[in-house]
Order: C-alpha cells, then sequence, then structure tokens
C-alpha cells in the first residue's frame, strides 16, 4: 500500500470518494426531478367517476412514481446527473496546473537551491 488510507471511509484519495458522492448525489436529485415531474404530468388528467380510485389509487400511483424516478434515470444515456456533475466537478476535485505550466521559481524548493 502506498498512500494513506483515511480512517473514516477506507479510501485512498478524498477526492475520488468526493467525485463518488457528487455522483451518487446528483443521480439521485434527478430522481427527484423526475417523481415531480410524473407528479405534475398525473394533475393534468382529469378524475372522472368510473377510475377514481380514491386513496388506493394514490397510493398506487405515488408507488410507481417512486419506483420510476428511481429506474428511469439509470436507463438514460446522456442525462440530468451527467450535466450536473460535469458543472460541479472543479468545485470538489480542483484542477491542477500541468508543471510545464508552472514558472520554475514557483516550483516548491526552486529558491532553494541558489
Amino acid at each position: 500500500m502506498t498512500g494513506p488510507v483515511h480512517a473514516a471511509t477506507g479510501a485512498t484519495d478524498p477526492r475520488a470518494s468526493d467525485l463518488d458522492r457528487l455522483r451518487k448525489t446528483a443521480k439521485q436529485l434527478e430522481g427527484v426531478f423526475v417523481q415531480q415531474l410524473f407528479k405534475a404530468m398525473r394533475e393534468t388528467v382529469p378524475k372522472d367517476g368510473v377510475t377514481g380510485g380514491g386513496s388506493g389509487e394514490e397510493l398506487f400511483t405515488s408507488m410507481m412514481d417512486q419506483h420510476m424516478a428511481d429506474v428511469l434515470p439509470t436507463q438514460w444515456k446522456h442525462d440530468l446527473s451527467d450535466a450536473l456533475v460535469a458543472q460541479l466537478k472543479d468545485r470538489v476535485t480542483p484542477r491542477r496546473l500541468p508543471s510545464a505550466d508552472v514558472p520554475p521559481t514557483a516550483r516548491p524548493g526552486a529558491l532553494e537551491n541558489r
């Protein structure tokens, strides 16, 4: 083992675990979005006397919408969570400049050898 192990997570790179948490959270947010979308769509459907099943129907459709919100985001190729991760990943994992872009005097220890 060459890297330090962090006690709480067991991960060797805290930035990688932060990125994984960001991906997971983005998927969850996408699920909430899908659930709200289905809820709004159902509110546009007129209720008639034949299929107005009352609280049983409401419970069933709520559970079905929850299930669809969990399943649908995993089936999409390019989804909302990908866009969220792309937008927010720089806040979780700061970019490093390549060493060629850093002036020699700005490198650690550059002035110590003079």
